[in-house]
């Protein structure tokens, strides 16, 4: 009975230790999580003013926050694509043996720079029916200046004029026939005056660039046999780029040609290229209820490449305005901590204040919370006092 009781004593004993440890765990918590939140109120609120070199060297400029209405941009994610307008397929028109290469990937090159040679018999042929037509039309043009003469001087009758002056005409039109032969080819206005002349003969084929470009493939090689229409040489120009996104038929009466878009890339963080919006499909894909957009780019700088992924943003347009709601500049709002802040400028310097941000449009953000109409936020230089918060 004893031993019972004994038990049930210290059952009863290590439950009461349990619920006062419990309740002092809890009280533990409570207070840190207390302090931790009055530690972070505190850095939130507590006021950052710049060194003095630094205010010197950095001038802060404010703007009020106003309310206005809002074009809402539209975001969206696209790849990068060559323009159909600057990409050439250079390859030989006649069967024949690679007998020349004059480039390699990756080289750029002009118009009319040579490429590659390629020997052909039938491009011989052809150039030896150029070569007998000229000398038929030749002898023939000869031929009529001598009848004519020998008219004027009534010793041929007209008639063997006219006959030498229709061969002349037949023999014209011969070389005219064998010149087109040569270009369907692929020979050039040079090629032809040079044989014409009496030089490049030989059935050789010279594989010209048509544009200014990069050859981003070759499929050819020294020697190779090749069939008429090889694709042998891909030439891309890169400073003109296009951007294609895919628009969900809900947003298409937002988007139009002519509209300017802002373009991001994760290889260049922090770089925004401007372009504008060059085409806007009529069709609906009926698979994915979405209309292409095309956005031509300048490239001058060569930043971006085919099938690269960019995130285009296209600048809300005027006619379809938003409702009257507060407002700030886009440079003034930072990410701090993972959340959105901006610094509020007061008697004693600048105060982070988290906000809470909605649609943006152009250069400006909508605020839905944290601010109140005509406070003073920092736009030109807020991010050095992100960095001076952060230090």
């Amino acid at each position: 009975m004893k031993t019972r009781q004994f038990r049930l004593g210290s059952l009863l004993l290590g439950a009461v230790l349990v619920i006062a440890g419990s309740a002092a765990t809890v009280q533990w918590l409570r207070s840190r999580k207390a302090g931790a939140l009055e530690k972070q109120s505190a850095s939130a609120g507590a006021p950052i003013a710049l060194a003095r070199e630094a205010a010197q060297r950095n001038h802060i400029v404010t703007e009020k926050v106003k309310k206005t209405r809002l074009a809402a941009d539209l975001q969206i994610v696209g790849s990068v694509s060559y323009d159909q307008n600057h990409y050439a397929v250079v390859g030989p028109l006649v069967p024949g043996r690679v007998s020349s290469l004059r480039v390699g990937v990756g080289d750029l090159v002009r118009p009319g720079q040579t490429l590659a040679e390629v020997e052909s018999a039938e491009v011989g042929q052809a150039q030896a029916t150029f070569l007998s037509a000229i000398a038929r039309a030749g002898a023939a043009e000869a031929n009529v200046h001598r009848e004519r003469d020998l008219a004027s001087q009534r010793i041929s009758s007209a008639r063997d004029r006219e006959v030498a002056e229709a061969q002349a005409t037949s023999e014209s039109a011969e070389v005219k026939a064998a010149v087109e032969r040569l270009r369907a080819l692929g020979l050039s206005g040079a090629d032809i005056e040079s044989l014409r002349r009496g030089h490049g003969a030989g059935g050789r084929l010279l594989l010209r660039a048509p544009i200014r470009g990069t050859v981003v493939s070759r499929s050819i090689t020294l020697g190779q046999a090749v069939e008429r229409a090889t694709d042998a040489f891909r030439i891309i120009d890169l400073t003109h780029l296009w951007v294609l996104l895919d628009l969900y038929e809900r947003d298409l009466g937002r988007v139009h040609a002519g509209q300017a878009a802002e373009l991001r890339t994760e290889a260049h963080p922090g770089e925004t290229f401007r372009a504008r919006v060059a085409y806007v499909t009529p069709l609906i894909d009926e698979k994915t209820r979405t209309a292409n957009v095309r956005i031509e780019f300048d490239n001058a700088a060569g930043k971006l490449r085919p099938g690269q992924f960019v995130t285009a943003r296209l600048v809300g347009d005027s006619k379809h305005v938003s409702a009257e709601t507060l407002a700030v500049a886009r440079s003034a709002v930072q990410t701090v901590d993972g959340k959105s802040a901006v610094f509020v400028s007061g008697p004693s310097g600048f105060e982070r204040r988290l906000v809470e941000i909605g649609l943006s449009s152009g250069d400006w953000v909508e605020v839905r919370s944290g601010l109140s109409e005509g406070e003073e936020v920092a736009t030109d230089g807020a991010f050095l006092l992100k960095s001076e918060l952060l230090r």
